[in-house]
């Protein structure tokens, strides 16, 4: 049974998603991909359409070397970093250490 066909109709369906929406059913998908729980219930029609699209690698590759565009979350980016190494980049930038006081005994 082969991959079913993306029509306009679905294409039109799935352009309403919220980028959101859209980035945690990849999350989802990536998941189940690396052994972890099943992604069920998603937007139908959503894994073969992303599947589809230019840039698309594999859905282990999500958040790490692809990502979704902010304003059109249906459209491929590539990424130059991983959204793990961006996060701890960004979260050190902005972390102050914090005030410890010396215990009185």
């Amino acid at each position: 049974m082969g991959k079913p066909e993306i029509t306009d109709k679905t294409e039109l369906r799935l352009r309403k998603l919220p980028r959101k929406v859209v980035r945690y059913w990849c999350f989802r998908y990536r998941t189940a991909e690396q052994g972890g729980a099943e992604a069920r219930g998603g937007p139908a029609g959503l894994k073969e359409f992303m599947e589809g699209r230019e840039g698309f690698t594999s859905w282990s590759q999500f958040g790490v070397t692809w990502d979704v565009r902010d304003w059109e979350p249906l459209v491929i980016k590539a990424r130059s970093r991983s959204i793990e190494v961006e996060w701890n980049t960004e979260a050190m930038s902005s972390a102050r250490e914090l005030p410890v006081k010396a215990k009185e005994v």
